[in-house]
Formats: C-alpha cells, sequence, structure tokens
C-alpha cells in the first residue's frame, strides 16, 4: 500500500505523535513509523507491509484535518523552543485534569480497531537448523545446512526470499566470479534453498527469540520454532542522517528509492542523492535510465537542510570552502540518503551473541569465517556482521551452514 500510495504521489502519510509534524515513510522495509496508517478500520497498520487490493480503506491517523493540512501542527508553531508536556498545567488540578482529556484525544498513535481479531493458539514447529533472514546469507546457509543432513526451516518476513538483492538495480559478482543481475542470483539461491530440501516460510517475521524457543508472527498465527542451532542473517537498517530537515516526506534511503525502482514507482522526477558508494551509483544511473533528473550523489557533509512543506522540496548544498563558501538550493522532490548501514541485531542479541559498535555502525560480533558467535548454538552471517561484498557474504553463510550442522553430529556423539 505504500508503494503504491508513492505512485500516486503521495509521500505524507502521517504526522509525529508530539509535535504533529509532516511523516512519511523512510524505507518501506518496516524499519520506520512513517507508513503507519488506518487500514479497513485497524489503526497502525505498516502500509509498506499491507498488500494492495482493490477497495481498500485507508486513513491517516492522529490528525485534525488531513495529513498535509492537520490544524494540530500548530503545536509546533506555539512552542519552537520545545514542550515540556510532564509539566504542562499542572498547577491548577481542574486545568490540569482538562489538559489529560485533551492530551489523551490528540496524543498516541491511533484509536482501537473498529472489530475484534479473534485469537488463535500457536502453530508449533521444530527443526535441527533455524535461519532468520531470507536475503542471500540466510539463503545460502540454510541450503548448506539442509545439504549437510539437518533439517532446516527459514524464516523471511516479507512475500519473496532474495533481501536486498530484490532490489538492487546494478550487476552483483557470484562465487564464481561471474557479473550477475542482482535479482537473478536472488531468484537461483532460492532455488538452490528449495531443492536442498529447506523448508521457507515467507511472510513469517522472527518476534522473539526466547532460549531454544524462536517466535515468529504471521498474518492469521503466531508460530512457535523449537531449533537445536540458530543461523540469524537479519541484514541491516539504512537509517538516517542528521541535517536539519531530514525528517521530512520524501527524504527516503537510497535502497527504498531502488525498492520503489523495482516495482516500477519513480521516487521522485528530480533527485537528490546524498552519500557515496556503490548503492548510491547504481541508484543515479538507474534513476538516470528512466528518465529522472538526478542531482549528486553528495557527500553528507556537504548538505546543510532540506527544505519544504508537507514534503520536501529543495535541498541546500555547501559549494566551497572558508571565505568563498556559497549555499546551492536544488529543486527537487525526493532526497535519496545513504548513511552507513547498522545491523538490525536485536534477535541476535536476544539469542545470546554480542553486539559491537564498529565506529559508523553497530553490528554482530560474529567469526568472519563461519559466523560463529559468544553462543554456542547461535551463528550469525551476513551484513548484520559487518561483512561486505556478495562474495564474502555466500562464503560465510555457507560456513555457517556446515559449522551448525557439524555441531549437531559432534552433541550426538557425545551424548
Amino acid at each position: 500500500m505504500a508503494v503504491a500510495l508513492a505512485a500516486a504521489g503521495r509521500y505524507v502519510l502521517s504526522r509525529s505523535i508530539k509535535y504533529h509534524r509532516p511523516r512519511g515513510p523512510t524505507c518501506f522495509t518496516g524499519r520506520c513509523d512513517g507508513c503507519l496508517m488506518r487500514v479497513d478500520g485497524v489503526g497502525n497498520v505498516m502500509t509498506c507491509r499491507a498488500p494492495a487490493r482493490d477497495g481498500m480503506h485507508v486513513e491517516t491517523q492522529n490528525v485534525v484535518g488531513s495529513a498535509e493540512s492537520d490544524l494540530l501542527s500548530a503545536t509546533d508553531w506555539f512552542f519552537p523552543g520545545g514542550m515540556n508536556h510532564h509539566e504542562m498545567f499542572t498547577a491548577n488540578k481542574m486545568l490540569n485534569q482538562a489538559m489529560l482529556k485533551v492530551a489523551r484525544r490528540i496524543a498516541g498513535i491511533g484509536e482501537l480497531p473498529t472489530r475484534l481479531v479473534p485469537d488463535s493458539p500457536p502453530r508449533e514447529a521444530a527443526c535441527e537448523v533455524l535461519v532468520i533472514g531470507g536475503g542471500p546469507a540466510g539463503l545460502a546457509a540454510a541450503t548448506q545446512a539442509a545439504l549437510a543432513g539437518a533439517s532446516t526451516i527459514l524464516l523471511e518476513e516479507t512475500d519473496e526470499t532474495g533481501g536486498h538483492l530484490l532490489a538492487y538495480p546494478g550487476g552483483v559478482v557470484d562465487e564464481r566470479g561471474r557479473e550477475l543481475n542482482a535479482p537473478a542470483v536472488a531468484e537461483a539461491l532460492t532455488r538452490e534453498a528449495e531443492a536442498a530440501g529447506v523448508r521457507v516460510l515467507a511472510r513469517h517475521a522472527a518476534i522473539g527469540v526466547y532460549g531454544d524457543e524462536v517466535l515468529a508472527h504471521a498474518k492469521d498465527h503466531v508460530l512457535r520454532v523449537r531449533a537445536q542451532r540458530v543461523i540469524v542473517a537479519t541484514g541491516a537498517h539504512e537509517g538516517g542522517m542528521a541535517f536539519e530537515g531530514s525528517d521530512l516526506p520524501g527524504v527516503i534511503g537510497v535502497r527504498a528509492a531502488c525498492l520503489l525502482l523495482r516495482h516500477g514507482v519513480l521516487p521522485g522526477e528530480r533527485v537528490a542523492i546524498v552519500g557515496l558508494g556503490e548503492w548510491s551509483d547504481a541508484l543515479a544511473s538507474a534513476l538516470r535510465t528512466r528518465g529522472a533528473e538526478v542531482f549528486g550523489p553528495f557527500p553528507e557533509a556537504e548538505v546543510l537542510r532540506a527544505r519544504g512543506r508537507p514534503a520536501v522540496r529543495g535541498l541546500d548544498v555547501a559549494r566551497g570552502a572558508g571565505a568563498g563558501a556559497t549555499t546551492e538550493t536544488l529543486e527537487c522532490d525526493c532526497v535519496a540518503i545513504a548513511p552507513p548501514p547498522s545491523a538490525a541485531y536485536e534477535l541476535a542479541e536476544q539469542a545470546g551473541a554480542g553486539v559491537s559498535f564498529s565506529g559508523d555502525a553497530f553490528v554482530v560480533s560474529a567469526n568472519g569465517v563461519n559466523g560463529a558467535t559468544a553462543a554456542a548454538r547461535v551463528f550469525a552471517v551476513g551484513e548484520c556482521t559487518g561483512v561486505e561484498g556478495l562474495r564474502v557474504i555466500l562464503e560465510q553463510a555457507r560456513a555457517a551452514g556446515d559449522a551448525a550442522a557439524a555441531s549437531l553430529e559432534r552433541e550426538s556423539a557425545n551424548v
């Protein structure tokens, strides 16, 4: 649904809770909260995860008016220096009670659903090796574990496997040194996993690790998986950048922009790219191929501010240095940012693996060769460990699959 709204030119989908500033999706992968809306009477739906269908009723939450013109946005104007809502109107009891009623009405994120969601008992599953994440690392690790004789389940939160390869618009080098189309590599890895006997569960988001049990959430049920070994391949978050106006709708991640292109949606007619790297270069090339005007990529240090209300309409960039420095304002309707990705480490940490800060981002502490972690039964592979390059990622993942299966054999022999 969020992609469909972007295709219709709608980036302003919601408002922030406290100051009612305009908000829109930045990742299109369920990592931010800018796409939360009320869908068919159910509040706080991540529209980037809701399949679009004819006749859906989609509403903005927490506004008086519309997402573009919210009367409650006056809060931002009245309190330019910030608002300490904990101590507002507390001197007078009656005034404080009235203020609490107002606060309860305008705060929060949405209202209760208009209908009850029926309870459903959790489903059960068991395996020797459970892989969390269906990107290239997860697929390779699961395939190798299955080939080594371990019963293997793979959980993927989206409806298709392949991870970031599905959206990358450039070529990638595979394990044989061949430069191939990225989605084609994703498809090949998926076929390998299925042929090896991996039980692939799409649209199952792992939400918690409790000892040897992993809890996964699907559309209409919760799944409890008991696993002897867990391989975490959760990838990385895109993160954000700290410049004025970086929270405006229309400021999205570079990978998010590539994802829109994959669905045939141009993220903007005039796109400014902030941040250097292969994703930025690939996006710039793909945008130009599709007829968009592209500014940059610019280093983050050169960006001063994003402009526009309620969505981004321009970007101020520093030109030159010292006394001769000037500011150039670029008219654009989308700003794609490429900050250093940070590991989606939460599940790995719950499972007992260590987490460290590398200077630019968080990473799961794991062996770069076979993904072993501080937790004997837990392995971590791929981007979440800071490993870069498809070739290296696949080598680490396959070694982790072998190591996980081999550790089962050693444990069985000891018993």
